[in-house]
């Protein structure tokens, strides 16, 4: 079970999380039943066939199928590419693999057989050791916490990969499907736009760039046990207040900055559209305008890098409107108006 990092949710106009949950093919269990393709397909459309037909490639493809449907039977947290690549190390995943193009088919049939007995096998006992898959990082980046100040301090993690989630905005953890709203701020390291995947993580090789300085909630993830999650999530996080603790000034304008545009001020200023209309839409562009400008204003009068600003004021309104359904478009004089996200 990962932990449960905190990341950006999508409110749908009747409030209910977009879950993006789909239906999923059921796979023949038994590997000695025949499957004629007129009769049956797998969840891309490809006949799912008869084991002896298959070559390697289909072999690969229906395993996976397979490993998919004991995740969703056994409603299990372990990501589908933990237990793949937890099996893909074993012996016996190998010597199929290997022996498979030259087996007949009475051989492929017992192989097949033995692969699916193998993989319910693993599906139930995942070894409790990390086999650096990468799904926990594509799944959101880490929280941090009090402890991980001294990573920040010592330039262990770059200040420019930081976003504050601010009280009120909602988010989504990994280990829960539902939206929920944050009762106070979080601050965490970056994901990749219009992904939940760390920006850290090396997608070509599911390594972590930065693993020696990792945060304290990945030290703590462990797919197959999340007692460490539980305990962790009743530690202190780590608030800019801790980080800026010397800076008054800064704290200042972080406070004013949410005594003016607030989530909540967003939040009730998308509503009042709903209600009221074209004049409340006017008002809303004007608030936008104004969070924009406060961001912009102080960003030169403290020279603060534009990278920073989303740790420091948290995500501007402009990327957070999107979660109503809407999104600022700017016209050729300057004037900005809001259109429907295309994007949802």
């Amino acid at each position: 079970m990962p932990l449960p990092s905190i990341r950006m949710g999508r409110v749908e106009d009747n409030g209910n999380c977009n879950c993006g949950l789909s239906p999923t093919h059921t796979f023949l269990q038994g590997a000695e039943t025949l499957m004629s393709s007129s009769e049956h397909g797998n969840a891309q459309g490809n006949p799912v066939g008869y084991p002896a037909d298959w070559d390697t490639r289909a072999l690969r493809r229906n395993w996976l199928d397979h490993l998919q449907d004991l995740i969703e039977e056994q409603e299990a947290s372990i990501p589908l590419k933990r237990i793949e690549y937890q099996l893909e190390q074993s012996t016996v995943y190998h010597d199929i693999m290997q022996r498979w193009p030259k087996m007949d088919g009475s051989q492929r049939l017992k192989a097949w057989k033995l692969l699916l007995e193998y993989s319910e096998q693993a599906a139930r006992d995942i070894l409790p050791t990390c086999v650096q898959c990468g799904e926990c990082c594509r799944r959101g980046s880490p929280t941090l916490h009090i402890e991980d100040l001294e990573l920040l301090k010592e330039g262990r993690i770059s200040w420019d990969q930081l976003v504050t989630l601010r009280q009120g905005e909602p988010v989504r953890s990994p280990l829960q499907p539902k939206i929920f709203f944050l009762l106070d701020e979080r601050i965490k390291l970056r994901e990749k736009p219009e992904t939940q995947e760390c920006v850290f993580l090396e997608s070509s090789t599911d390594r972590c760039s930065i693993y020696t300085d990792r945060p304290l909630q990945c030290r703590a993830q462990a797919c197959w046990d999340g007692s460490a999650a539980k305990q962790l999530a009743e530690q202190a996080y780590l608030t800019r207040r801790d980080l800026f603790a010397h800076v008054e000034l800064l704290l200042d304008v972080i406070a004013k900055h949410h005594e003016r545009c607030s989530f909540a001020k967003l939040q009730e200023a998308v509503k009042r559209v709903e209600q009221d209309g074209e004049n409340a839409a006017h008002k809303l562009v004007e608030l936008l305008a104004y969070e924009d400008h406060f961001r912009n204003f102080f960003s030169e009068q403290f020279n603060i890098p534009r990278d920073n600003l989303d740790l420091i004021f948290g995500r501007s309104f402009a990327e957070l409107v999107p979660i109503f359904g809407l999104q600022v478009q700017v016209e050729a004089d300057g004037r900005r108006r809001l259109v429907p996200d295309r994007a949802r």
